[in-house]
């Protein structure tokens, strides 16, 4: 501190913006964690305004609070910005611009018709990829919106021979595949697994058995598949395993298959998490993960299909909650 400059009160708030998404890339690990990160500032639209308006009213009535939200229908989250939510935010769900949601995490809402009924739906990414930071996401959208649904869209890693890249992963079943117990076996290293296994309500089970049968739209994503050099998309029902570090290693993942479950068909930082808040928050809370597969977890791992993969992931979603949401909330 200067001491020529006296008391200097430092700003309970600060919101950086920056019209250079390089830059914006340059700083993004200092403001990871800081609230609200950068916003993308643009002279095209007026999103950035409307966001800048969100934030002050926010600040405003952060002492006096508001009135309670009103509640949102369906809650979408995504691992990362880029390329996932901006793959969701290129998806017709009628985005507003970003607001608050609390001092640390903006998020946008949007609407979606399903069977000619408009439903809200509210979108956020974490702070970063893993089970621990999309479960604190999850959880506060939960306790601020109360979604009757939440969705988790993005991108995984297929098994080799269960799930091709492109493909939807709709997650049956998930666990942490690495909670257990190291041990020492006569001087050999072990690990005794110690899976929790946590599953999606059979409404929404039922929901994406039809949905892997809507082969209209399946058909329609064959162009972009072309263009990616890679088989038409499915939808792939099955179990994910979750696990807070990534995956280069086809050896690991075989013995995830071998040793915890002989179905698994993707793997992935953050469905498992998801699960868990929701569970937590109300057995009532119905919730999915669609991921589509970038890459196989193995030595060719690379980001070459992580756009195309998490393009294919919102497309799949929007089409799934315009064709079943409707069938998933009217028990509400």
């Amino acid at each position: 501190m200067d001491d020529g400059h006296g008391k200097i009160h430092c700003p309970s708030f600060t919101l950086p913006m920056s019209s250079s998404r390089e830059l914006s890339e340059q700083a993004h690990e200092f403001f990871r964690g800081r609230p609200w990160g950068i916003l993308p500032y643009t002279e095209t639209t007026e999103d950035c305004l409307s966001t800048v308006e969100q934030v002050a009213r926010f600040v405003l009535n952060e002492k006096t609070r508001n009135a309670e939200r009103p509640p949102v229908d369906v809650f979408l989250l995504t691992a990362l910005m880029e390329p996932e939510f901006t793959a969701l935010e290129n998806v017709d769900f009628q985005w507003k611009p970003f607001e608050p949601l609390d001092r640390s995490q903006l998020i946008k809402f949007g609407t979606v018709t399903s069977q000619g009924r408009e439903y809200s739906v509210a979108a956020g990414f974490c702070q970063r990829m893993g089970p621990v930071a999309a479960s604190i996401l999850t959880m506060k959208a939960l306790l601020e919106l109360r979604p009757s649904l939440v969705a988790m869209t993005g991108i995984c890693a297929g098994i080799p021979g269960k799930a091709d890249i492109g493909d939807v992963v709709a997650t049956e079943v998930s666990w942490d595949w690495q909670s257990g117990k190291h041990v020492d076996k006569n001087g050999i290293e072990g690990f005794e697994i110690a899976p929790h296994q946590l599953g999606i309500h059979d409404a929404c089970r039922n929901a994406l058995l039809l949905f892997k049968r809507d082969e209209e739209f399946w058909r329609s994503l064959a162009p972009d598949a072309l263009n990616a050099k890679v088989k038409q998309p499915k939808l792939v029902l099955g179990p994910m395993a979750t696990g807070s570090s990534v995956l280069a290693d086809a050896r690991v993942a075989a013995r995830i298959k071998e040793n915890q479950h002989k179905n698994v068909v993707g793997l992935d930082m953050e469905t498992y998490g998801v699960f868990a808040a929701a569970q937590a928050y109300s057995a009532s809370t119905k919730v999915i993960s669609l991921k589509s597969v970038c890459d196989k977890g193995d030595v060719k791992k690379n980001d070459r299909h992580q756009s195309y993969a998490a393009s294919v992931s919102a497309t799949a979603l929007h089409r799934f909650l315009s064709q079943h949401l409707h069938t998933l909330l009217d028990d509400r």
